[in-house]
């Protein structure tokens, strides 16, 4: 009886113990498939979305761009907050100028603007100020991304 009782308290131990680990692996899930890219062709490229799909999820996030992006009146005043070269003129306005976007796959898949980094950084950012680098081993970058990472980074003095 001592011996089934030893076996029923630790089955229900496991069983609890199990239920804590079955909370953890739930909440983490699948990790979607995500990439940056400069144009829908790069992002089809890629082999997880097809070219329409790439282009009307750009086509949405230069949307959100052209409505969202901090605007400033002048060249000077937006090159004195994002650095020199990194603005585009549009719509009346000065603002970050648009390098890439962050593409992830889902339905539909979603296309995020990225631009130019802080200054002393180096990779795109996003208007959050996260920043996205080559480094990342989630992220998949088209060679033209990976230009265009290079050529705005930022060289150690």
């Amino acid at each position: 009886m001592a011996r089934l009782s030893t076996l029923i308290g630790l089955s229900v131990v496991a069983a609890l113990g199990l239920t804590g680990c079955g909370k953890s692996t739930k909440s983490s899930g699948p990790v979607d498939w995500k990439g940056v890219f400069t144009t829908a062709t790069d992002c089809a490229d890629a082999g997880k979305l097809s070219y329409d799909e790439c282009s009307d999820a750009m086509a949405r996030a230069v949307a959100d761009h052209e409505s969202n992006a901090t605007t400033y009146s002048e060249l000077r005043f937006c090159e004195a907050k994002e650095g020199p070269g990194r603005c585009e003129f549009g719509s009346g306005k000065y603002r970050s100028r648009l390098l890439a976007f962050l593409v992830t796959e889902g339905k539909p898949p979603k296309a995020m603007p990225l631009y130019p980094p802080a200054k002393g950084k180096t990779g795109f950012r996003d208007s959050g100020g996260t920043l996205y680098t080559t480094d990342n081993e989630q992220l998949t970058f088209s060679e033209h991304a990976q230009t265009m990472f290079e050529t705005h980074a930022t060289k150690k003095r």
